[in-house]
Formats: structure tokens, C-alpha cells, sequence
């Protein structure tokens, strides 16, 4: 069950499972003080414990996105005040505490591991049937068959197969599922990066037992998804003819043409426009790109203080995410059916004019503060966290424009995420939110990117500055940071 983690974290699994925000916030501290002790490594040692619990999947989100934002804030640039380099050190608690005590009410359940409640493996050799696991692993999905399912996924385990033959079998048995909000391979997501930051390996069967009840969830498929299979199943629509692709990818033809011919019908046309930008030259990494951008111009004219709206499209940006890392993992044809199943929820979403870039340019001529990253990563950070979003993305812009890294921007972004508090339902999504949308925004492919200025930056900085709540627990740690700082110059 181990990670590679040089450093005892005994202390902070105790804490957590007893759920003493205290002991919390200090455990953490004094992990991170520890050299060569990473924030992902940290995730990956509790998240272990929160899979062998069966921790609920929106607080394992929560925790997963905890992670990826813990290591962007490493890159934040310090500034010329005293004890900045140990508050940039130590920062990383701050949305770290958020996901542990997220988790923490299942720690003590998955403190020691439960591999012999799993089913023997049921090695892939054994599967005597032409489509092989992924077949069998459709069965087992269709009936709801939870003990069949991880004896699949435990004989890759058994046989030593790379990690990504497993997700393989597991996101081509999801390539039509989608119950209300994409659940089914949202959550795999979330499990798969915290094994991500557990270095896979021997922990796989705490993925397995974990995720596989969650798989069967009986919720129907949402209609588009059933119109994605129907087109997905003609002869004609099949995605095989990919890998015998040997052109240079052409991603600009997942660019705008495409984007608003997702919207622009219903889900068979959407399905039809992703065949036809993978046929002109796109990748399937380029057309998942591409369907990110178009979720995060629609959650964009989502109007001002309609939190419901925003909170559903936050959730298919989620999921259009998911599909867009799947394909960056896994390059095999049994999991591009998903872009059609992504296409269909993003044309779902509907149409819409308006977004905040252009409230954005009709509101703030200049950006503020200065000209130097860290003077203005913190001017991003201050306006942000007021709920200025226009002014913030103003100066985020003219941040990237003189050639700025993204990262320690969605470390900045990804800090006003954290400051939400995770103790109820709607603080345990912000951060995934957030943290899906900063993240496609870092993949894009340069063809895509439109310099930095396009919509999925503004997506995150909506979310971030819109969806807070709140947020005693991050005042908490910030107090402590500054003590713990003040001692460690």
C-alpha cells in the first residue's frame, strides 16, 4: 500500500481519521517542511487510505484535485518579502488540508488494506470469447456484476500488465455510459489520479476495490448518450481506421468550425462534426481539446448569479476533461467512442452569446498591479479572491502575454479554489471544477491555445472567483502557514 515517501505519515493518517482539524493542518506542515517531501506524494499516501475506506467519489475528487493544485502552487514565483520562500514551501497545506479532512472520515477504514475480500483474478487468458476482457467487462457492467468486473481488472493486476491496459478495458466499457453529470467515468478519474500519485504499482487493488461498486450504479443513460450509441455503432461511424493513421495531426481542425458545430445541432450532428474533424487531420488528444474548449465557452455565457447553471456546466466541463486525459493516457480504439458521448454532453449544454472575456475588455482597459510575475500573480490572486473575475483575468492576460508559465498561474487560480471550504456538498466540487478546467487549459495543443487568451483560462478564473463559500478552515491554515513560516527563517 506504500508510496515512495520518504518520511513517516503516521502522524497525519491518526489526524485524519480522527478528524481533528489541528493535528490536520500540523501534520501537514510539518510533512512539507520534510526535504524531498512532494504534495502529490502526500495525496497519494492518504488517497490509498481513502480508496481502501470507501471514501464517498466526490470527496476523492476533491482530494485527487488537491493534489495536481498543490504542485502547481510550487511554481508560484516568490516575492521580495521576508519568509517568502517558506511560504511558498509550505502554501501547499492550504488546499492539501481541504482534501484530507475531505477524506477523513474514512481513513481509519482504509488503514490497513483488504486484498483478501477481492475475488480471485480472473486472468485475461482465461476469457475465451472474441472481444476478450473488454466484452467480458461489458457484461459484467450490463448485469451489474461487481465481483466479475474486479476479477478482470485484478488479473491485469495479477499478470503485472501496464496500468493503462487496465484503462483500457475500464474506459471502453464506459465509452456510451453517462447517468446524469458523467459520473461513471468522473469517478474513475478521480480514483485513477490518486493512483496517478501513488505510483500505481501494487495499489491497484485499492483502485479496484474502490471504484468497481460505483461502476454498476444503475442511474440510466441521459438521452444524448443514447443517440452517441447509435451513431457510435454504424459501420461507417466506427474510429478503428485511427491507428493506421499516418499523417501529421492538423488540431486546428478541432479550432472554432468545429467548437460551434458541437452546439450549433442535436447530439447526432455533434456526433457527425467529431467524426469529421478526426477524418480532416485532428487527433482524438486535439477533438477532446477542442470539446473542452466548447464546454468552457458555454459554461462562460452562463449568466451571472445563476449558480445552478453554472454548477451543471462546471460538471460536463469535468467530464469533457476526463475524456480529454483519457486520450492523452490510453491510445487504443476501444476508448475513442467516448468522443462521441462527450460530443453529445457538450452539445447538450445548448448555445449561448456572451461571454466574460468581452465583459472583461468592456470593463478593465488595463489589468492591475505591476509588471513584475509575482506582483502580478498577486494582484490575480487578491481580485480574484474579492470576486473582481474581470479585473483578475485582465491581469492574468497581460500576465501570459509577456511570457509567464501557465502553472503558476493555475497554482494562483487554484489557491482561490482552495480557500473554499470542502464541508459540504458544493465546497467538495470546486476545487475538481476548478482544477479540470486549469488543467485543460495547460494540455491544449499550440493549434488550439490561441496564445493563452481563450476560454477554458476564463472558465477557471469564473469558477474560482464565483463558487465561494465558506471558508474558516483556509483562514485556519493560512494563520498557521504564517506562524509556521516566521519560526522556519
Amino acid at each position: 500500500m506504500g508510496t515512495t515517501l520518504f518520511a513517516d505519515v503516521s502522524p497525519l493518517l491518526d489526524a485524519a481519521a480522527a478528524s481533528d482539524e489541528s493535528r490536520v493542518i500540523a501534520a501537514t506542515l510539518d510533512l512539507l517542511a520534510t526535504p524531498n517531501v512532494t504534495p502529490t506524494k502526500i495525496t497519494g499516501r492518504i488517497g490509498l487510505a481513502a480508496l481502501w475506506g470507501g471514501a464517498d467519489s466526490r470527496a476523492v475528487g476533491a482530494l485527487a484535485a488537491t493534489g495536481r493544485i498543490a504542485e502547481w502552487m510550487r511554481g508560484i514565483p516568490i516575492g521580495s518579502e521576508r519568509a517568502s520562500e517558506e511560504r511558498r514551501k509550505l502554501a501547499p497545506a492550504l488546499p492539501l488540508t481541504q482534501g484530507i479532512l475531505a477524506v477523513g472520515r474514512w481513513i481509519a477504514a482504509g488503514a490497513h488494506p483488504q486484498e483478501n475480500a477481492l475475488p480471485e483474478p480472473l486472468m485475461p487468458s482465461e476469457i475465451k470469447r472474441d472481444d476478450g476482457p473488454l466484452g467480458a467487462m461489458r457484461d459484467a457492467l450490463a448485469q451489474r456484476d461487481v465481483t466479475t468486473a474486479q476479477r478482470i481488472l485484478m488479473g491485469y493486476n495479477a499478470t503485472g500488465a501496464d496500468y493503462r491496459t487496465l484503462l483500457s478495458t475500464l474506459y471502453g466499457a464506459l465509452d456510451y455510459r453517462y447517468p446524469e453529470g458523467g459520473k461513471a467515468l468522473t469517478d474513475a478519474y478521480a480514483g485513477a489520479r490518486i493512483l496517478d500519485m501513488a505510483d500505481w504499482g501494487g495499489n491497484i487493488p485499492a483502485f479496484v476495490r474502490w471504484y468497481t461498486p460505483l461502476m454498476m450504479d444503475a442511474a440510466p443513460n441521459l438521452p444524448f448518450a443514447q443517440a452517441a450509441a447509435s451513431y457510435g455503432s454504424a459501420p461507417e461511424h466506427d474510429l478503428s481506421w485511427l491507428r493506421t493513421r499516418v499523417a501529421i495531426w492538423k488540431e486546428e481542425a478541432a479550432g472554432p468550425t468545429f467548437q460551434r458545430a458541437l452546439v450549433s445541432g442535436d447530439a447526432s450532428y455533434a456526433c457527425e462534426a467529431t467524426l469529421n474533424a478526426l477524418r480532416a487531420g485532428a487527433s482524438p488528444r486535439g477533438v477532446a481539446a477542442g470539446m473542452a474548449l466548447a464546454a468552457a465557452s458555454q459554461l462562460n455565457a452562463v449568466p451571472d448569479g445563476d449558480r445552478a447553471r453554472l454548477l451543471a456546466a462546471a460538471q460536463t466541463l469535468l467530464y469533457t476533461h476526463a475524456v480529454h486525459v483519457a486520450m492523452t493516457q490510453v491510445q487504443d480504439p476501444h476508448i475513442w467512442p467516448l468522443l462521441y458521448t462527450a460530443a453529445g454532453a457538450v452539445n447538450a449544454m445548448g448555445s449561448g452569446a456572451g461571454t466574460l472575456e468581452a465583459a472583461a475588455r468592456a470593463t478593465v482597459s488595463v489589468g492591475a498591479g505591476g509588471t513584475l510575475p509575482a506582483t502580478m500573480l498577486r494582484s490575480v490572486e487578491e481580485r480574484l479572491g474579492q470576486g473582481d473575475t474581470p479585473t483578475a483575468l485582465a491581469t492574468a492576460q497581460r500576465y501570459l502575454q509577456t511570457g509567464n508559465p501557465a502553472r503558476a498561474l493555475a497554482g494562483v487560480i487554484g489557491t482561490i479554489a482552495a480557500r473554499r471550504d470542502t464541508s459540504d456538498a458544493e465546497g467538495l466540487l470546486v476545487m475538481p471544477y476548478v482544477a479540470a478546467a486549469a488543467e485543460s487549459y495547460q494540455m491544449l495543443p499550440p493549434a488550439l491555445a490561441s496564445g493563452g487568451q481563450n476560454p477554458l483560462l476564463t472558465a477557471a478564473m469564473r469558477l474560482a472567483g464565483e463558487l465561494r463559500g465558506p471558508s474558516g478552515v483556509a483562514e485556519r491554515v493560512r494563520a498557521a502557514i504564517e506562524e509556521r513560516a516566521a519560526r522556519l527563517q
